[in-house]
């Protein structure tokens, strides 16, 4: 199925421009599927032309702009050139069109290390993110440096947190706007936003807002008339005392044995406190100990009095007083210790081995492993097949939901018992919330719960959309499965992007993103590689993250992928003023062409050009090399506009084209300019002529005057004419164009245009019935495919014309069908396609006639493919069916041509019609699949 459809819409695309030629525009198509097919997007509910994809347009669309290989520029998301291309005097302005850039107070510049800007304005940060400030103590050589202190931090600094991020010994200023340094102690700190920890970090502070100042956040400095108030000042806190009674302050929390009164006996370093009172010569004297087993007195003799004492309690091994409950049953040592251990497992005594075992079916005492007996013992048991043993009953054995529940791992369902697994989870649970509550660590399928939560486990396609694992699904042929790149089918990145964002398109389909931009042979998927963003320039891909990461050497090449780019010499880089460019790539400024000149110590400089006088060069040669539209001035010190008249140039120099690329000749005779004639130019080959004048050729010692070949009159000059090449007649002493007929070796046919090599001679392309031989008869005509017949070359009109020509009926091989001469006697066939020998299986497509600018429309009717009319097609065969003439009306649920009127059964469409027929096959095969 995926190879047809591939195979589908790579002839769409092969094909695309003949198709949106002759076929519906986008914007009569009223069906997504329609639209889709020929390359149009579909938006909004409306067909619309598709635009060539840019990956920064794009990434402007999702809001990410400023990206990676994007500027944020004039509101335009754009490819980012590099920051001097860019004009913005502020550091906001630059950092705005990309985090890579600040200013220098005129234009954006590279983020850079503080010592290297110079000016006040681009010394704010660099490029490792670290504050710079720009010194001006001394006022002849200000300086920027980095921040190393914390009044230096820039104002817009707003928080504590945000100071001492980038200084830990700074705190925000009094009025929130920068940074001071932090005072040493909490007490130090001023102002409420600065109460937040002392110098070092080492204490935490708090603000009071009765006296308006900061303290030390620890327990002395807190008050409350309980251990909970207390608490709730700080969690480690609890309520103070003295010798004589409680104080209404708070204190560090400490051992429970150091409390001295009921009231504040609460809790301790190990956790809970005890009041434990007991009798001392006669009287009640009461002490605080931490709340465990060994604080339970001789009156708790059995596990179930310990019990009540502290959940964790049993009884000790004296049987008076209490002990922590064992981790393991075998770590008891007496029968009425074993009860249970700390973590809930049940335990029972073994008399035989006088030990404490776990009560589970493993340890069961009975005198024969029988099914009986192991239940017996425990409800939950059974005998194992040998009988040697007994285990756990299966969840599929309790016949009651009581002993299903006792089974601990089994769920009563459906009026049965089954295994508490994600699995089994009944299929009303279709949230994930839902299965995890059900078990956790359950995810949902969409009908029930599993545990990996996976794309396959996914049963329902409303749940297909992402899994457990943040990967995303796709529902296909009933099933979930992981959506990968070669699962979609679409014609554009951003269909594709939208999908999976690893994914591109290829113009047929989805493909994975390639590892570079230069892996990519098509215009539609250069939009972004692994590598980054990528750019078509001139048939090529190429990585774009700036104009130096382009691998072009030329002003052309680099300003082709970006008019923000030019060249220095040796590589693409963005462009600044012309003042600062190198004279190496004096092209192209933020401020206008530039040009190079001479400055006043004749050195080369790069500078804006506004007019030629400006350039300070002696010769023509040196103004017309800097700009096309100069040349040298009379007094042979500055350059001067090209003249429209040969005649006002004045010295010899200058004396050499004009504004409309006439050429012009100083006369040593006159000492004139005028205009140039061929004979002017003393060249001997037509090469040499033609490269000094194009309107020139030679006669081997000069050149002259160029003309058609039959005004040459002397055959030595009979070569080249402005018409062609020119041979020499001898019979008729006469120049002429040379011809077909004229090339006697066949292989040289191909160096004269419109020649065509017959067996043994060349023939001009001509009308089928000027070709003399079957051989020559198998190329075309200019009057259509041809055809041999009765020893006669003729143009085809009919497939029956072919019934003896093989190569003629097989060049209309889409419209006719080629039948050989059979091995037993009769005669060959050329005949035309009909409806139902054209199409076979699922297929039924229209026939395009002998012409090529009619159709006949076929229909599946009753089962078979046959000839039928527009009325006989519906929605989903409208479009292809009509050879995409026509679209369906969703107002009047009929199939319309796109120029607004209907058809009988043929219809007339344009020439050039060929494209139709292999597209539109897989087309109907790929409805139909």
């Amino acid at each position: 199925m995926l190879s047809k459809i591939i195979l589908l819409f790579l002839v769409i695309f092969i094909r695309c421009d003949t198709v949106l030629d002759i076929g519906c525009k986008c914007s009569e198509i009223q069906n997504e599927t329609d639209c889709k097919r020929i390359q149009c997007k579909y938006e909004n509910g409306k067909c619309k032309d598709r635009e060539q994809e840019m990956y920064c347009k794009l990434a402007s669309t999702i809001e990410k702009c400023p990206v990676l290989g994007c500027a944020l520029y004039e509101n335009i998301c754009q490819t980012f050139a590099g920051c001097t291309a860019y004009l913005g005097k502020t550091f906001d302005a630059c950092n705005n069109i990309s985090d890579l850039c600040t200013s220098d107070g005129e234009r954006c510049v590279p983020l850079s290390t503080c010592d290297t800007y110079l000016t006040k304005i681009s010394c704010y940060i660099d490029n490792a993110n670290q504050y710079c400030y720009f010194d001006e103590s001394d006022a002849a050589k200000p300086q920027c440096k980095t921040v190393t202190t914390c009044k230096n931090l820039p104002m817009t600094l707003k928080t504590n947190q945000e100071c001492r991020s980038n200084l830990s010994t700074c705190t925000v200023n009094e009025t929130n706007q920068g940074c001071v340094d932090s005072g040493k102690n909490c007490s130090d700190q001023k102002t409420k936003s600065q109460c937040v920890t002392n110098l070092d970090q080492s204490m935490e502070c708090q603000w009071n807002e009765t006296t308006s100042s900061c303290y030390d956040y620890i327990c002395t400095n807190g008050n409350g008339k309980t251990v909970d108030d207390c608490q709730k000042y700080k969690n480690n806190c609890v309520l103070a005392e003295k010798q004589e009674g409680i104080l209404s302050t708070c204190k560090d929390i400490d051992e429970c044995i150091n409390y001295k009164f009921q009231e504040t006996c609460k809790i301790g370093i190990q956790g809970n406190c005890l009041w434990l009172v007991t009798q001392i010569d006669g009287k009640d004297v009461g002490k605080c100990v931490d709340y465990n087993c060994s604080q339970a007195s001789d009156d708790y003799t059995n596990d179930q009095l310990c019990y009540k004492f502290l959940a964790s309690c049993t009884i000790d091994d004296d049987n008076l007083g209490c002990k922590i409950r064992e981790a393991e049953c075998s770590s008891y040592l007496q029968v009425t210790q074993c009860v249970s251990t700390i973590n809930g497992q049940q335990c029972y005594w073994n008399k035989s081995k006088q030990v404490c075992v776990n009560y589970d079916c493993d340890n069961a005492q009975v005198d024969t492993y029988t099914a009986e007996n192991c239940n017996k013992f425990l409800s939950i048991c059974t005998a194992n097949i040998g009988q040697t043993q007994c285990i756990k009953k299966q969840c599929t054995e309790a016949l009651t939901s009581q002993l299903c529940t006792k089974l601990g791992s089994c769920i009563w369902q459906d009026n049965k018992c089954v295994s508490y697994t994600c699995a089994n989870a009944p299929t009303s649970l279709t949230t994930d919330d839902a299965c995890n509550k059900y078990l956790d660590k359950c995810y949902t399928t969409g009908a029930g719960c599993s545990t990996s939560g996976t794309c396959t486990d996914m049963k329902t396609e409303l749940a297909c959309t992402i899994d457990q694992l943040k990967q995303k699904c796709i529902w296909l042929s009933s099933a979930c499965k992981v959506k990968t790149c070669s699962d979609l089918v679409y014609i554009s990145h951003s269909e594709c992007n939208n999908e999976l964002d690893t994914c591109t398109s290829d113009g047929t389909k989805c493909i994975t993103q390639a590892a570079k931009c230069s892996d990519y042979k098509l215009s539609l998927s250069c939009v972004v590689a692994q590598d980054g963003p990528c750019l078509w320039i001139d048939s090529q891909c190429f990585l774009f993250l700036d104009c130096s990461s382009l691998p072009g050497t030329t002003h052309e090449f680099c300003n082709l992928a970006n008019n923000k780019c030019t060249t220095d010499g040796t590589k693409c880089v963005p462009i600044t003023s012309c003042a600062k460019t190198l004279q190496t790539g004096c092209y192209v400024g933020t401020d206008g062409d530039c040009v190079r000149n001479l400055d006043k110590n004749n050195n080369t400089v790069c500078e804006k050009f506004t007019k030629c006088t400006q350039m300070n060069f002696t010769t023509h040669f040196q103004c017309f090399r800097e700009k096309k539209t100069c040349t040298v001035n009379a007094d042979k010190k500055t350059c001067m506009d090209l003249s429209n008249q040969c005649s006002t140039y004045t010295i010899q120099d200058n004396c050499q084209i004009t504004t409309d690329n006439k050429y012009c000749q100083w006369d040593t005779t006159t000492l004139k300019c005028r205009d140039q004639k061929c004979t002017d130019i003393i060249k001997t080959t037509h090469g040499d002529c033609q490269l000094a004048n194009n309107k020139c050729t030679t006669d081997t010692s000069k050149c002259i005057d160029i003309q058609k070949c039959d005004g040459y009159t002397v055959s030595d000059l009979c070569k080249y004419g402005s018409d062609g090449i020119c041979i020499y007649d001898t019979v008729n002493s006469k120049c002429r164009l040379k011809i077909c007929s004229d090339i006697t070796d066949v292989k040289q046919c191909t160096t004269l245009a419109n020649c065509l090599a017959d067996t043994s001679n060349c023939v001009s392309k001509s009308t089928c019935a000027s070709y003399k031989t079957e051989n020559s008869c198998g190329f075309d005509g200019t009057d259509g495919v041809c055809t041999w017949s009765n020893n006669a070359c003729s143009v085809m009109t009919k497939c029956e014309d072919a019934n003896t020509f093989e190569k003629g009926c097989k060049k209309k091989s889409d419209i006719c069908k080629w039948t050989p001469k059979p091995s037993n006697g009769g005669s060959s066939s050329c005949k035309p396609y009909t409806c139902q020998s054209k199409n076979s299986g699922s297929t039924c497509l229209p026939l395009v006639a002998f012409s090529e600018n009619e159709y006949q429309v076929c229909a599946e009717i009753q089962l078979t493919c046959q000839s039928a009319s527009i009325s006989d097609l519906t929605e989903d065969t409208c479009f292809i069916n009509s050879a995409k003439s026509h679209y369906w009306d969703k107002t009047t649920n009929k199939c319309l041509a796109c120029n607004g009127t209907t058809v009988n059964n043929t219809t007339v469409i344009e020439n050039n019609y060929s494209w139709i027929l292999g597209t539109i096959y897989l087309f109907i095969a790929f409805l139909q699949y």
